[in-house]
């Protein structure tokens, strides 16, 4: 089970993050599918969460691990 915790924690950090890199924007243009404020908003959300889940995962890992 640890390593399945661990596992999953870096997956979603990694894809968050990737996502994350991949939004920012390019010579000053915000991306295409970026453009409609709802749909930044969500984006965000779906990259703080995914994060959050990443960053949960690898502590409960790390956590079972020690113990």
């Amino acid at each position: 089970m640890v390593a399945v915790e661990l596992l999953v924690g870096a997956i979603f950090l990694i894809v968050s993050v990737s996502a994350f890199w991949f939004a920012l924007p390019r010579d000053g243009e915000v991306r295409g599918y970026l453009r409609n404020e709802q749909v930044q908003a969500y984006y965000t959300v779906v990259l703080v969460v995914g994060f959050i889940i990443g960053v949960g995962s690898l502590v409960l890992g790390l956590a079972d691990m020690i113990n």
